[in-house]
């Protein structure tokens, strides 16, 4: 993704937690053109309530943004009929601009970055962490009816096995029943535990023979990732004292992770990580934990491929009913 994309996502996400269920925000959104409907106009961010837009456009740039892209909005809110234009740029405004705006009633809004002391005082930070099961010492049981072992050869169905979608499912149905031992917090917490499975896969064959039930057994253990947090972000107009705005936004080390602050309402981006993830683990869940209680109004995950178990060494086994 773009990095101009991934900011105009995260200002939309922003604009979701602020405007609440009562409006419609669309990043990227498409409108017809008032003079000519047949034509689709782009608007990075729309907010739509009670039949009134809002245009917010965004720029991700190295350099504060001039009197020419505030004189552009306003051109556009009037192509567009729209009521309301809200400028975004990453990196501020000039004077200029920002007296432009003021007389053309375009607002404005930057992102500022906290200072270790505004982060402290703050205090609102949430700690992020990724948990995983890592599985070890694992043996498969593929059981056939007995006329089919004779025409099997062990290292076909191994090879085939190894390359079956239907593995993954396998690893669903354990990690189901490894939840019930609450390897976070429970008696097992820290311990490797033991657990096996049984499953009929609907039309699962290996060399023409059909498998008739697939066994799964080894050992688990959770594993705990926390995500280092990169800054604190500070949302509002360019006036307002980075200490003093209402929107805090935390990013992670881990891709475009952040937790969006509105008060005591956070919305969360888990961004799953962008590196190889270890042979025979998987993504469990994660966990948020602040200083003081919060309404979580939002979630949303991406990269949910690492959901998936990365192909490890199976101890594979072949069995008769």
């Amino acid at each position: 993704m773009k990095n101009s994309e991934a900011f105009e996502q995260q200002i939309h996400r922003i604009h979701e937690l602020l405007e609440g269920s009562g409006a419609e925000v669309t990043w990227n959104d498409h409108v017809p053109d008032p003079d000519n409907p047949s034509q689709q106009r782009q608007i990075d961010v729309s907010i739509k309530r009670d039949g009134k837009l809002t245009l917010v456009e965004c720029r991700d740039r190295q350099s504060p943004q001039d009197v020419t892209w505030i004189e552009e909005l306003f051109g556009r809110r009037a192509s567009l009929k729209a009521d309301t234009t809200i400028a975004v740029s990453s990196s501020g405004f000039t004077a200029g601009a920002l007296q432009k705006a003021k007389a053309f009633g375009i607002i404005v809004r930057d992102l500022r970055q906290l200072t270790d002391l505004e982060i402290k005082a703050w205090g609102g930070q949430i700690a992020l962490a990724l948990h995983f099961y890592e599985y070890s010492d694992l043996d498969v049981s593929l059981c056939f009816e007995r006329q089919s072992i004779p025409k099997l050869r062990m290292d076909a169905v191994k090879s085939e096995f190894a390359s079956y979608p239907g593995v993954q499912s396998l690893f669903n149905a354990a990690a189901q029943q490894i939840g019930e031992f609450n390897l976070l917090s429970g008696e097992h917490a820290g311990q490797t535990v033991a657990f096996g499975i049984r499953l009929e896969l609907a039309g699962f064959q290996l060399s023409g023979e059909s498998v008739i039930q697939v066994a799964l057994s080894g050992k688990v253990r959770l594993v705990s990732r926390n995500v280092f947090p990169k800054a604190v972000l500070a949302y509002g107009e360019p006036t307002e004292e980075e200490g003093a705005r209402q929107v805090n936004i935390e990013t992670f080390a881990a891709g475009d992770s952040s937790i969006i602050h509105d008060t005591d309402r956070v919305s969360i981006l888990l961004d799953l990580p962008q590196e190889e993830i270890p042979r025979l683990w998987q993504f469990r869940f994660f966990s948020a934990v602040g200083q003081e209680d919060v309404d979580h109004e939002a979630l949303e995950c991406v990269g949910l491929e690492k959901l998936r178990v990365n192909p490890g060494r199976l101890n594979v086994k072949i069995c008769s009913t």
